[in-house]
Protein backbone atom coordinates (compact mmCIF):
# COMPACT_ATOMS: atom_id res chain seq x y z
CA UNK A 1 0.00 0.00 0.00
CA UNK A 2 2.96 2.38 0.20
CA UNK A 3 2.73 2.88 -3.69
CA UNK A 4 -0.76 4.41 -2.60
CA UNK A 5 1.60 7.76 -1.24
CA UNK A 6 2.25 8.39 -5.29
CA UNK A 7 -1.79 9.40 -5.54
CA UNK A 8 -1.37 11.21 -2.61
CA UNK A 9 1.40 13.33 -3.44
CA UNK A 10 0.56 13.86 -7.26
CA UNK A 11 -2.41 15.13 -6.08
CA UNK A 12 -1.06 16.90 -3.63
CA UNK A 13 0.98 18.84 -6.41
CA UNK A 14 -2.18 19.00 -8.33
CA UNK A 15 -3.64 21.19 -6.04
CA UNK A 16 -1.52 23.46 -5.16
CA UNK A 17 -0.26 23.88 -8.69
CA UNK A 18 -3.09 22.35 -11.06
CA UNK A 19 -5.94 23.93 -9.51
CA UNK A 20 -5.68 27.66 -9.52
CA UNK A 21 -7.07 29.86 -12.03
CA UNK A 22 -3.39 30.51 -14.69
CA UNK A 23 -3.16 30.71 -17.94
CA UNK A 24 -3.54 27.35 -19.69
CA UNK A 25 0.03 25.49 -20.12
CA UNK A 26 1.31 22.35 -20.82
CA UNK A 27 2.91 22.13 -17.46
CA UNK A 28 -0.32 22.58 -15.63
CA UNK A 29 -2.05 20.09 -18.02
CA UNK A 30 1.02 17.43 -17.27
CA UNK A 31 0.30 18.02 -13.48
CA UNK A 32 -3.32 17.14 -14.01
CA UNK A 33 -2.25 13.80 -15.43
CA UNK A 34 -0.19 12.57 -12.53
CA UNK A 35 -2.72 11.27 -9.76
CA UNK A 36 -4.07 8.61 -12.01
CA UNK A 37 -0.77 7.95 -13.22
CA UNK A 38 -0.28 7.31 -10.18
CA UNK A 39 -2.67 5.20 -9.68
CA UNK A 40 -1.88 2.91 -12.31
CA UNK A 41 1.82 2.29 -10.43
CA UNK A 42 -0.24 0.69 -7.84
CA UNK A 43 -2.34 -1.00 -9.51
CA UNK A 44 1.26 -2.70 -11.57
CA UNK A 45 2.64 -3.11 -7.88
CA UNK A 46 0.18 -4.19 -5.54
CA UNK A 47 -2.04 -6.31 -7.91
CA UNK A 48 -3.81 -9.21 -5.92
CA UNK A 49 -6.53 -10.51 -7.91
CA UNK A 50 -4.94 -11.59 -11.26
CA UNK A 51 -2.79 -10.43 -13.69
CA UNK A 52 -5.62 -10.57 -16.51
CA UNK A 53 -7.78 -7.74 -14.26
CA UNK A 54 -4.56 -5.82 -13.30
CA UNK A 55 -3.49 -5.25 -16.69
CA UNK A 56 -6.23 -4.05 -17.86
CA UNK A 57 -7.52 -1.72 -15.03
CA UNK A 58 -3.35 -0.35 -15.46
CA UNK A 59 -3.93 0.55 -18.50
CA UNK A 60 -7.41 1.71 -18.31
CA UNK A 61 -5.93 4.24 -15.45
CA UNK A 62 -2.51 5.18 -17.88
CA UNK A 63 -5.14 5.93 -20.66
CA UNK A 64 -7.18 8.02 -18.31
CA UNK A 65 -4.03 10.43 -17.61
CA UNK A 66 -3.96 10.56 -21.64
CA UNK A 67 -7.65 11.57 -21.50
CA UNK A 68 -6.79 14.35 -18.40
CA UNK A 69 -4.76 16.03 -20.70
CA UNK A 70 -6.88 16.18 -23.39
CA UNK A 71 -9.58 17.68 -21.01
CA UNK A 72 -7.15 19.97 -19.57
CA UNK A 73 -7.76 21.83 -22.94
CA UNK A 74 -11.37 21.23 -22.61
CA UNK A 75 -12.41 24.92 -24.24
CA UNK A 76 -10.97 23.78 -27.89
CA UNK A 77 -13.67 21.49 -29.22
CA UNK A 78 -11.10 19.20 -30.80
CA UNK A 79 -9.41 18.70 -27.67
CA UNK A 80 -12.39 17.82 -25.89
CA UNK A 81 -13.36 15.39 -28.21
CA UNK A 82 -10.29 13.79 -28.12
CA UNK A 83 -10.64 13.43 -24.38
CA UNK A 84 -14.12 11.83 -24.92
CA UNK A 85 -12.68 8.93 -27.45
CA UNK A 86 -9.36 8.36 -24.92
CA UNK A 87 -12.07 7.94 -22.13
CA UNK A 88 -14.09 5.53 -24.26
CA UNK A 89 -11.56 3.66 -24.78
CA UNK A 90 -10.86 3.91 -20.56
CA UNK A 91 -14.35 2.31 -20.26
CA UNK A 92 -13.90 -0.48 -22.40
CA UNK A 93 -11.02 -1.55 -20.72
CA UNK A 94 -12.90 -1.29 -17.72
CA UNK A 95 -15.93 -3.31 -18.71
CA UNK A 96 -13.19 -6.28 -20.05
CA UNK A 97 -12.09 -5.89 -16.77
CA UNK A 98 -14.85 -5.91 -15.16
CA UNK A 99 -16.17 -8.99 -17.32
CA UNK A 100 -18.88 -7.39 -19.98
CA UNK A 101 -19.82 -11.36 -20.31
CA UNK A 102 -21.95 -11.23 -17.04
CA UNK A 103 -24.30 -8.74 -18.10
CA UNK A 104 -27.80 -9.91 -18.17
CA UNK A 105 -31.01 -8.08 -18.71
CA UNK A 106 -32.23 -7.49 -15.42
CA UNK A 107 -34.20 -4.62 -13.59
CA UNK A 108 -30.77 -3.32 -12.74
CA UNK A 109 -29.74 -2.84 -16.36
CA UNK A 110 -32.81 -1.57 -17.36
CA UNK A 111 -32.91 1.13 -14.90
CA UNK A 112 -29.20 2.71 -15.47
CA UNK A 113 -30.65 2.37 -19.54
CA UNK A 114 -33.27 4.79 -18.71
CA UNK A 115 -31.25 6.73 -16.67
CA UNK A 116 -28.68 6.87 -19.68
CA UNK A 117 -31.28 7.77 -22.70
CA UNK A 118 -33.13 10.62 -19.75
CA UNK A 119 -29.44 12.06 -19.12
CA UNK A 120 -28.69 11.96 -23.13
CA UNK A 121 -31.63 13.26 -23.58
CA UNK A 122 -31.15 16.25 -21.71
CA UNK A 123 -27.65 16.62 -22.91
CA UNK A 124 -28.75 16.61 -26.61
CA UNK A 125 -30.07 20.31 -27.02
CA UNK A 126 -26.32 21.36 -26.48
CA UNK A 127 -24.83 19.43 -28.65
CA UNK A 128 -23.49 19.78 -32.20
CA UNK A 129 -22.42 17.62 -35.01
CA UNK A 130 -20.24 15.05 -34.37
CA UNK A 131 -20.67 15.70 -30.72
CA UNK A 132 -24.45 13.73 -31.29
CA UNK A 133 -22.72 10.98 -31.88
CA UNK A 134 -19.52 10.90 -30.07
CA UNK A 135 -21.41 11.52 -26.67
CA UNK A 136 -24.23 9.57 -27.48
CA UNK A 137 -21.31 6.19 -27.56
CA UNK A 138 -19.73 7.48 -24.53
CA UNK A 139 -22.77 7.07 -22.44
CA UNK A 140 -23.62 3.55 -23.85
CA UNK A 141 -19.81 2.80 -22.74
CA UNK A 142 -19.96 4.17 -19.42
CA UNK A 143 -23.40 2.63 -18.69
CA UNK A 144 -21.64 -0.94 -20.06
CA UNK A 145 -18.71 -0.59 -17.73
CA UNK A 146 -21.00 0.39 -14.45
CA UNK A 147 -23.18 -2.23 -15.64
CA UNK A 148 -19.79 -4.73 -15.44
CA UNK A 149 -19.19 -3.73 -12.07
CA UNK A 150 -22.93 -4.49 -10.59
CA UNK A 151 -22.46 -7.88 -12.26
CA UNK A 152 -19.14 -8.51 -11.26
CA UNK A 153 -20.20 -7.74 -7.44
CA UNK A 154 -23.10 -9.76 -7.64
CA UNK A 155 -20.77 -12.85 -8.75
CA UNK A 156 -19.16 -12.50 -5.27
CA UNK A 157 -19.77 -9.55 -2.63
CA UNK A 158 -15.72 -8.48 -1.35
CA UNK A 159 -15.23 -5.53 -0.17
CA UNK A 160 -12.84 -4.77 -3.30
CA UNK A 161 -16.16 -5.49 -5.84
CA UNK A 162 -18.00 -2.88 -3.93
CA UNK A 163 -15.18 -0.22 -4.16
CA UNK A 164 -14.83 -1.30 -7.92
CA UNK A 165 -18.71 -0.51 -7.99
CA UNK A 166 -18.90 2.55 -6.15
CA UNK A 167 -16.42 3.84 -8.45
CA UNK A 168 -17.51 3.15 -11.67
CA UNK A 169 -21.07 4.81 -10.38
CA UNK A 170 -19.03 7.99 -9.04
CA UNK A 171 -17.44 7.98 -12.71
CA UNK A 172 -20.66 8.17 -14.63
CA UNK A 173 -21.48 11.16 -11.67
CA UNK A 174 -18.65 13.03 -12.33
CA UNK A 175 -19.17 12.78 -16.60
CA UNK A 176 -22.28 14.00 -16.30
CA UNK A 177 -21.48 17.35 -14.29
CA UNK A 178 -18.86 18.08 -16.70
CA UNK A 179 -21.51 17.35 -19.49
CA UNK A 180 -24.08 19.50 -18.08
CA UNK A 181 -21.34 22.32 -17.32
CA UNK A 182 -20.06 22.07 -21.01
CA UNK A 183 -23.41 21.95 -23.42
CA UNK A 184 -26.55 22.63 -20.86
CA UNK A 185 -25.93 24.60 -17.63
CA UNK A 186 -23.20 26.32 -15.89
CA UNK A 187 -23.04 24.31 -12.03
CA UNK A 188 -21.56 26.40 -9.18
CA UNK A 189 -18.52 25.37 -8.09
CA UNK A 190 -18.42 23.09 -11.25
CA UNK A 191 -14.69 22.22 -11.46
CA UNK A 192 -14.52 21.29 -7.84
CA UNK A 193 -17.14 18.68 -7.86
CA UNK A 194 -16.30 17.14 -10.99
CA UNK A 195 -12.71 16.61 -10.08
CA UNK A 196 -13.24 15.17 -6.54
CA UNK A 197 -15.70 12.88 -7.69
CA UNK A 198 -13.62 12.26 -10.28
CA UNK A 199 -10.21 11.35 -8.47
CA UNK A 200 -12.44 9.38 -5.99
CA UNK A 201 -14.03 7.00 -8.74
CA UNK A 202 -10.60 6.68 -9.96
CA UNK A 203 -9.33 5.64 -6.10
CA UNK A 204 -11.86 2.81 -5.55
CA UNK A 205 -11.24 1.19 -8.67
CA UNK A 206 -8.21 1.01 -8.40
CA UNK A 207 -8.39 -0.38 -5.05
CA UNK A 208 -10.31 -3.00 -6.20
CA UNK A 209 -7.48 -4.71 -7.85
CA UNK A 210 -6.49 -5.81 -3.82
CA UNK A 211 -9.00 -8.62 -3.68
CA UNK A 212 -7.22 -11.50 -3.10
CA UNK A 213 -7.78 -14.52 -4.99
CA UNK A 214 -7.34 -17.22 -2.05
CA UNK A 215 -9.75 -15.61 0.14
CA UNK A 216 -12.49 -15.04 -2.54
CA UNK A 217 -11.99 -19.15 -3.16
CA UNK A 218 -12.87 -19.03 0.04
CA UNK A 219 -15.79 -17.13 -0.02
CA UNK A 220 -17.54 -19.26 -3.13
CA UNK A 221 -16.24 -22.48 -1.31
Amino acid sequence: MKTLLLFVAALVVYLLFGVPELPLDSVKGFVKCLPVAALGVFVQVEQKCGSTYARLLAVGLFTSALGDYCMYWHHSPEWFLYGVIVFSVTHLLYSFAFGLRHLTIDPLACVTMVIACVSYGYLLPGLKGVQTTVVAIYVVLISSMTLSAAARLRQAATLPRLSACAGAVLFAISDFILAVDKFRTPLPYPRVSNMATYFTAQLLIALSVMENRVDLRKKKE
